[in-house]
C-alpha cells in the first residue's frame, strides 16, 4: 500500500511540481499585493488623527483618503487598454517604485489638497501594478501549470452523516 501511495504522490509532484523560481515569484507577487493593499487602507486606522491634524471634518478627510480610488479607476482603465504594449515585469517594478514617492510624501503633506492629490497618485500606481500583475499571472500560469479545480461543493453533493 505504501508503494502505491508513494507512486501516486511522486506522479502528482512531477505533474504539478514547480521550481523554486516559481515559488519565489509567487511569494513576491503575494507580498506585493499585500503591501499595496496595506498602503491603500492604512490611512483608515488614523483617520481621526488626520482629521484633527488638518482641522477638517470627518467627511472631508474621508473623501481625501479615498481619493486613491479615483486614481485606481483611471489607471486601471488606461493600463488595461495599453497593457499589450507594456512589459509586465518592468511595468510592475516601475509602478511600485513610483508608488513609494507619493507614499513617502504623504508624511509631509502640508494640507488636505496636497494629501488628496498624493492619494490619487498612489491610486494611479497601485492600480497599474495590480492590472499588470494580473496580466502577468494570466500569461505565466497557464492551464498546464495550474492544479485541477476541486470538486464542486454544493448542497446537492453533501452527504448526510
Amino acid at each position: 500500500m505504501s508503494e502505491m501511495s508513494h507512486a501516486i504522490s511522486s506522479t502528482k509532484h512531477e505533474a504539478y511540481g514547480h521550481s523554486a523560481g516559481v515559488f519565489f515569484r509567487s511569494v513576491v507577487i503575494a507580498l506585493t499585493a499585500f503591501l499595496s493593499l496595506v498602503d491603500l487602507f492604512a490611512t483608515q486606522a488614523i483617520l481621526p488623527m488626520l482629521t484633527a491634524h488638518y482641522g477638517v471634518t470627518p467627511g472631508q478627510m474621508g473623501l481625501a483618503s479615498n481619493a486613491s480610488t479615483f486614481g485606481m479607476l483611471v489607471s486601471g482603465l488606461a493600463v488595461g487598454y495599453f497593457s499589450n504594449n507594456i512589459d509586465r515585469r518592468r511595468g510592475i517594478l516601475i509602478s511600485l517604485v513610483l508608488l513609494a514617492i507619493p507614499t513617502t510624501l504623504l508624511a509631509y503633506a502640508p494640507n488636505l489638497t496636497v494629501f488628496a492629490i498624493l492619494r490619487v497618485m498612489q491610486g494611479l500606481c497601485m492600480a497599474s501594478a495590480f492590472t499588470l500583475a494580473l496580466a502577468y499571472l494570466g500569461e505565466h500560469y497557464t492551464r498546464k501549470t495550474r492544479r485541477p479545480p476541486s470538486p464542486p461543493t454544493s448542497p446537492a453533493t453533501w452527504r448526510a452523516t
